[in-house]
């Protein structure tokens, strides 16, 4: 059997199937970023998927694609706490989010986006991922992600630029004592993971047009300082988008994406089912080794 995991910083989804396509059990859990959470840690959410551990005697090969994953050390982490729960899998394979995203979206040359809890694109010549640019984290950038959008309500609503309306239902669905805010925020370890849960009342809101410039806000920029990077590729080949932010916001991307001349090819909210079909059903599953 096959195990295909796709880990943002704040989910994870995983998906058994056979060698046939056909789907054995799924699960979710928290997100496994090795850059965040310690090897304890990642072994105590893997044991969580109880749906998925009940099958780890018959896992024969492991195909894992999560954020934080873009370092050997991070790897190795990764790879050393699988190996301790799947023992009899023969092949664990660790790469990172954009490479799942990449491998969901296409096997043809495209522009790559991601927003989901954080933000990043890519280019893919057919072969090799080509970045123009770093993913710089939620502390420095992250435009247009969960994490920048929870932020941005969270500053219009403290500051009073919320219009009334909007502000008392985020009183009725949130705790909006500034203390507890930052005693959540400023002793949680996964401070963006919960920036982005904010997220959820950005898109519960979205035709609001107070809500509607927020979202435009965020993804201008993110075209302007990530997307328009990859100009001259986009002359020959189509944009993707990947994550649930994409996904909630496309209306506001095709809209921005047209004014420019851009069509989106595809958006796709969970890049999960569409890796587990391509890795079953594709003979091209070693060509996304190289990242420049």
């Amino acid at each position: 059997m096959i195990l295909v995991v796709d880990s943002g910083s704040s989910k994870c989804d995983w998906i058994i199937a056979d060698k046939a396509g056909k789907y054995v059990a799924k699960s979710k859990t928290k997100g496994l970023n090795p850059l965040i959470l310690s090897s304890k840690e990642i072994e105590e959410t893997l044991w969580e998927a109880s749906e998925i551990v009940s099958f780890k005697n018959l896992i024969s090969e492991i195909y894992f694609y999560g954020a934080g994953c873009g370092t050997v050390e991070a790897n190795c982490k990764i790879k050393g706490c699988l190996s301790s729960v799947f023992k009899n899998s023969k092949t664990i394979d660790i790469k990172e989010d954009i490479v799942g995203a990449v491998y969901a979206a296409t096997k043809k040359p495209g522009v790559i986006a991601i927003l989901g809890t954080g933000s990043n694109c890519c280019y893919f010549n057919g072969d090799e991922i080509i970045q123009k640019a770093p993913s710089l984290g939620y502390m420095i950038a992250d435009d247009a992600s969960g994490n920048y959008f929870g932020k941005e309500l969270l500053k219009s609503f403290y500051l009073h630029q919320m219009p009334e309306d909007l502000a008392f239902s985020f009183i009725e669905q949130y705790d909006a004592d500034l203390n507890t805010l930052f005693q959540k925020l400023y002793n949680s370890r996964y401070p963006n993971r919960y920036l982005a849960s904010y997220a959820s009342f950005i898109f519960k809101h979205k035709e609001h047009p107070f809500i509607q410039k927020i979202l435009d806000k965020g993804i201008r920029m993110f075209v302007e300082n990530y997307l328009m990077l990859y100009v001259e590729e986009l002359k020959n080949t189509p944009i993707h988008f990947v994550g649930s932010v994409a996904y909630y916001a496309q209306d506001t991307i095709n809209k921005i994406l047209q004014e420019k001349g851009y069509v989106v090819r595809s958006f796709i909210q969970r890049p999960i089912d569409e890796l587990i079909k391509t890795l079953i059903f594709s003979s091209t599953s070693t060509s996304l080794e190289k990242i420049s």
